[in-house]
């Protein structure tokens, strides 16, 4: 399969692209910057290329969208201020996969975001750190997302608690309310969801909660 990764250089994105390589796919990682993943280049085999671009930037997105089977994304912003660039993302890149006829959209969301059937994540998270220090960057990822669940292609959005950087444990569970989950979630596990959905067909043109 290729897949385009988008936010191939974050947190999730390297355990992405690693995974993806490790089972045969062609990646290609839209970055920031070039030369970001040069140990997975190295290991590669040629299955990983580089497309550099910006959020805003729809014809490197076009560029990369094209020849893909499906998109990943884990993209996520650099500021906490105001800003329209999840949402300026999320349109472009829904436009070139109509354009270009790619169907498949697997998403990393957060615990609940627009799916009125989760249940609410731990109080800190609900009072304290998405209304105090990511309001703006949970408002740009509404946005976003609202342009996604509107595009008619085949999306789905994965919703894990809190992220940790511990190496992967398995055990992952989901649900469409999160009950009865741990609300936290090992980036290689996540990574490893994201990836099965590639294939999968339960979940689209649905939120799917995450944990343990």
């Amino acid at each position: 399969m290729k897949v385009l990764v988008i936010g191939a250089t974050g947190g999730t994105g390297r355990h992405l692209v690693r995974q993806l390589l490790a089972r045969g796919d062609e990646v290609t990682a839209w970055v920031r910057r070039p030369g970001a993943l040069s140990a997975e280049e190295a290991v590669a085999g040629g299955r990983l290329q580089m497309v550099e671009g910006e959020a805003r930037d729809s014809a490197s997105i076009e560029r990369a969208v094209a020849g893909q089977d499906a998109v990943v994304v884990a993209f996520a912003p650099r500021s906490l201020r105001r800003d329209d660039l999840q949402e300026a993302l999320y349109r472009n890149l829904v436009a070139a996969m109509r354009s270009q006829g790619v169907r498949r959209l697997v998403n990393l969301s957060a615990w609940g975001l627009d799916n009125d059937g989760a249940i609410p994540p731990p109080w800190i998270f609900r009072y304290v750190i998405r209304p105090v220090f990511l309001r703006h960057v949970w408002e740009d990822k509404r946005r976003g997302e609202a342009i996604v669940r509107g595009s008619g292609l085949d999306w789905i959005n994965v919703q894990p608690g809190r992220l940790l950087n511990a190496p992967g444990r398995g055990g992952v569970r989901a649900s469409a309310d999160g009950r009865g989950l741990v609300p936290r979630m090992n980036r290689e596990d996540l990574a490893a969801f994201m990836i099965e959905q590639l294939d999968r067909g339960e979940w689209v043109r649905k939120p799917v909660v995450i944990g343990y």
